[in-house]
């Protein structure tokens, strides 16, 4: 395995890429980044008054930010996922709402192996 990740490192590939690894802190980024936008357009839709014809604009807005949000959320923990060495199919219990939290939690605060890994090597290695 090379010391080089096969994909290029783009915001694009941290949101909406499957490949690779992304450590902690590019995790809570990427989930931080999707809440505020999200909280931007609630913000937007609350202040909109009820007979506006943009809050059916905001509402449709709305909706295609959250699928591009459940999108980047799996992503972002498939990579994390593979990060710590398991596998990217356990970004699934992030759709199931009784555990949907503590895996968002556990994705958090786990830290990353340090050893390069099928996914590519350690997002930040630590110097020896």
């Amino acid at each position: 395995m090379s010391g080089a990740p096969d994909h290029p490192l783009t915001v694009k590939w941290v949101l909406f890429g499957f490949r690779g690894r992304i450590g902690r802190k590019s995790f809570w980024l990427g989930a931080l980044g999707m809440i505020l936008i999200q909280a931007a357009i609630v913000a937007q839709i609350a202040a909109a008054p009820e007979d506006s014809p943009s809050l059916a604009l905001w509402g449709l807005v709305m909706l295609a930010v959250w699928i591009a949000s459940a999108w980047a959320a799996l992503a972002l923990a498939v990579k994390r996922l593979h990060d710590i060495g398991l596998p990217g199919a356990l970004a699934v219990l992030l759709l199931i709402p009784a555990v949907a939290f503590f895996t968002f939690v556990v994705l958090a605060v786990w830290p990353s192996a340090q050893e390069a890994n099928e996914h590519g090597p350690p997002p930040f290695p630590r110097p020896n």
